[in-house]
């Protein structure tokens, strides 16, 4: 029988994040709805499969997907030898899955986001629902989710992704009777101890977040925008194509262009989600954010060309790409052939060829992407 809620995670680590998932599922009467795919890679450790069986046994189907079964599956697809291995955009054949599995919301979380008390699943079942009270709208366009945390120390932060044009301003929302056909189609929940930011705020001193201050969900208008990651969201079956992942490790001067995929791909999917009837709405439920180690230097090497062509990206987005298809699906070849034809031409003088194969690179993947969507059935 199909499950409602597929939750999806990759990791290279042993994912005690499934007890957790499963403490917080049966405790709130959600076992019979759900199924888990854990995404393994080469990395992975072999205690994962042990693990999966015992919460399966339990009662929270749970499914490692490991290198060899992915290796069978992935004959199929065009798609699959364009994905490395060793990089976390392996997720998205756990997408596909759900996808072929016939799920109705799929959530995408990583191996270090612990749930809290409140009701998981509940809380990302609202994804798919109409939503009848206001909007919020930004005249900046643009949202900082982070202003509903309370830090210390406290501390004005941007979650990563956030346009650097526009931090150091706070939010002003007004809001607006919303549409009568709006949905939700994304939410992401917010995390508590450490939030989702980037690594030149890291490198500025230490923070935590102690306390979620904001309603449960608001809800944005379709004109403002907010960085939408892989962490504690979910997204409606419609907008699974949409909820690109972008395949990171692109070699550049200094390393790998890394940890901007799925904020890349957040911003894909607000730009492909345009006109239609889904809105984006972020709050509860929460998570703790345990990091896994970072060096930060580190992160911001990897972060840098995404860093600083994220806010050259949103321009080229929001001013030009103006998606035709009425399916979502079919929006994905529309915006390959933009960054082919607008994207590709209109990068700065000052960036290295090496970001050119990576937006070429790109639109190929989103074209195969919408190709193995189509093949599974959306």
């Amino acid at each position: 029988m199909s499950k409602t809620c597929h939750i999806v995670l990759t990791t290279i680590r042993h994912p005690a994040i499934l007890n957790d998932l499963y403490d917080n599922v049966q405790k709130h009467g959600h076992l019979d709805e759900v199924k888990v795919w854990v995404v393994g890679d080469r990395k992975t450790p072999v205690s994962t499969a042990a693990l999966a069986r015992e919460v399966s046994q339990k009662g929270m189907e749970t499914v490692f997907f490991d290198i060899a079964q992915q290796d069978e599956w992935g004959k199929a697809f065009p798609l699959y030898k364009l994905i490395p291995y060793n990089t976390d955009g392996r997720r998205i054949f756990g997408y596909l899955r759900a996808l072929e599995e016939g799920c109705e919301v799929m959530v995408a979380m990583d191996d270090d986001n612990f749930p809290t008390e409140d009701d998981f699943i509940g809380g990302h079942l609202k994804t798919g629902q109409k939503w009848t009270g206001q909007v919020l709208r930004e005249p900046a366009q643009f949202h900082n989710i982070c202003e509903y945390l309370t830090m210390e120390p406290s501390r004005l932060i941007f979650p990563r992704g956030f346009p650097f044009q526009l931090r150091g301003h706070k939010n002003q929302p007004e809001f607006v009777a919303a549409p009568s056909d709006a949905t939700i189609g994304v939410t992401e929940g917010l995390w508590l101890d450490e939030p989702d930011v980037d690594a030149t705020t890291w490198l500025n001193g230490r923070i935590k977040g102690v306390k979620y201050n904001g309603p449960d969900l608001f809800v944005l208008d379709q004109a403002t925008w907010s960085p939408v990651n892989s962490q504690n969201t979910s997204v409606v079956r419609e907008l699974i194509p949409a909820f690109v992942f972008v395949t990171m490790a692109c070699p550049v001067p200094g390393g790998v262009l890394d940890r901007y995929g799925d904020i890349w791909g957040g911003y894909f999917l607000l730009a492909l989600m345009q006109n239609t009837k889904y809105h984006a709405a972020f709050g509860r439920p929460l998570v703790h954010h345990y990091r896994n180690p970072h060096n930060y230097v580190d992160d911001l090497r990897f972060e840098y060309w995404g860093l600083i062509l994220t806010d050259w990206l949103l321009h080229l987005l929001r001013n030009s790409f103006k998606p035709k298809s009425r399916d979502i699906v079919d929006r994905l070849p529309e915006l390959a052939e933009f960054l082919d034809a607008e994207g590709v031409t209109q990068l700065p003088g000052w960036c290295p060829p090496e970001i050119r194969t990576f937006l070429r690179s790109t639109a190929e993947n989103l074209r195969e992407w919408s190709s193995a969507c189509l093949q599974v059935g959306v």
